[in-house]
């Protein structure tokens, strides 16, 4: 399936340009801003910062994913904003995690400047273990949670 683009952003496979969202109840929670999730194509190999849609595809990463049982980074970010179970806080961004095909998934977002929604930076597959070190060395720390 083809993955259309808006401007600077990525399309969802309905076409819509937000992915997700952290809802206004969900933000009072975690006491971050409300907002839409976008993915924009993004960079890779930037001065300014590898981000988005170009940065998630790298070669090593889209294989990971395709080993998963993703087509694209599009396909991977939309599973997660439907599926989040957890949200932690990495300084000032945020981190959804969640199961998707039975791997443990993530992607990390960065409120845009003006507030307005946002951005994914990137997304990545990991071992559930590692997000819980990275939480035990205080790097991470848990926000929210699914109730189980």
């Amino acid at each position: 399936m083809c993955v259309k683009h808006c401007g600077d952003f990525v399309l969802t496979s309905n076409g819509d340009i937000d992915f997700g969202e952290i809802s206004p109840e969900l933000a009072k929670q975690i006491r971050r801003q409300a907002g839409k999730i976008r993915l924009r194509v993004g960079q890779q190999n930037n001065m300014q910062g590898d981000f988005g849609e170009r940065h998630i595809e790298r070669p090593e990463r889209l294989s990971q994913l395709k080993g998963a049982g993703f087509l694209n980074a599009r396909d991977f970010v939309e599973s997660i904003c439907n599926n989040f179970d957890e949200i932690y806080s990495s300084g000032t961004r945020l981190m959804l995690t969640g199961v998707c095909s039975g791997y443990t998934c993530i992607i990390e977002l960065k409120a845009v400047e003006n507030d307005e929604f946002y951005d994914v930076i990137t997304a990545m597959i990991t071992r559930r273990k590692s997000i819980l070190n990275k939480a035990a060395k205080q790097k991470i720390r848990l926000l929210w949670q699914k109730a189980q």
